[in-house]
């Protein structure tokens, strides 16, 4: 089984990438953190960012409603994918493929506008 659920803020307002065929791909940065104490009994935190990448109708759901900052739960799978870059040199890249998003918390919105779409965005989950 292929499993990833990731709790954790978005880095970055996503991007959208539509292919020749119509195919889309919404993707953003998700940062993790974890909290241990080292030897020392100092407690350290390390946060880890992942590539989130969401296919379809999905892709239209995340570019209207993820936004920067926001603190979301990301369920997928762990991705591999191997590509040959424009200088000839084989790339592997690791990511998660989204199947299912959940807001925890949007941003702060300084204006009405902002808040109107988290309103929309919370009815239509």
């Amino acid at each position: 089984m292929n499993k990833a659920i990731l709790l954790g803020h978005v880095g970055a307002d996503p991007q959208e990438y539509t292919f020749a065929n119509g195919a889309k791909i919404a993707s953003f940065s998700l940062a993790t953190s974890r909290r241990y104490k080292d030897g020392s009994g100092n407690i350290v935190e390390q946060t880890s960012w992942h590539k989130v990448k969401f296919t379809g109708e999905q892709a239209d759901k995340i570019m209207r409603i993820v936004k920067k900052s926001a603190c979301v739960q990301v369920d997928g799978s762990i991705r591999y994918d191997t590509f040959t870059n424009k200088e000839g040199v084989e790339v592997h890249t690791t990511s998660i493929q989204g199947e299912t998003i959940r807001i925890i918390a949007f941003p702060k919105r300084e204006t009405a506008e902002g808040a109107k779409e988290e309103k929309e965005a919370t009815e239509e989950e």
